[in-house]
């Protein structure tokens, strides 16, 4: 059975890998929205932003990324094993999110 996990204010502003690709294209869209956005500093996913207390506005459309998601298992024989798959993921720019009032951090 999977388990849920609540991602905390630290872990949504972290990240194992960076695409200068990805990089590339949020830069692009900034520059197409008129907003001064960075990748990796003010581009998140909705859960990301949720975790860092903003809520992306009603109406607000994102960019799609394509991402290679990457995880291990063992063999019969007990040997590690990556396998890796393309996973698609929608992010918003700092731009499109409003604090939300009242929360605690």
């Amino acid at each position: 059975m999977a388990t849920t996990h609540t991602m905390t204010r630290d872990e949504a502003v972290t990240f194992e890998r960076h695409s200068m690709t990805n990089a590339l294209l949020l830069a692009d869209a900034a520059q197409a929205r008129g907003c001064d956005c960075k990748p990796y500093r003010d581009w998140f996913t909705y859960r990301r932003w949720l975790a860092q207390g903003y809520q992306v506005r009603k109406g607000e459309h994102g960019v799609r990324l394509g991402v290679i998601i990457a995880t291990e298992r063992e063999d019969e024989d007990g040997n590690k094993v990556t396998r890796t798959r393309p996973w698609g993921t929608t992010v918003f720019c700092r731009c499109q999110v409003d604090e939300v009032r009242g929360r605690d951090g």
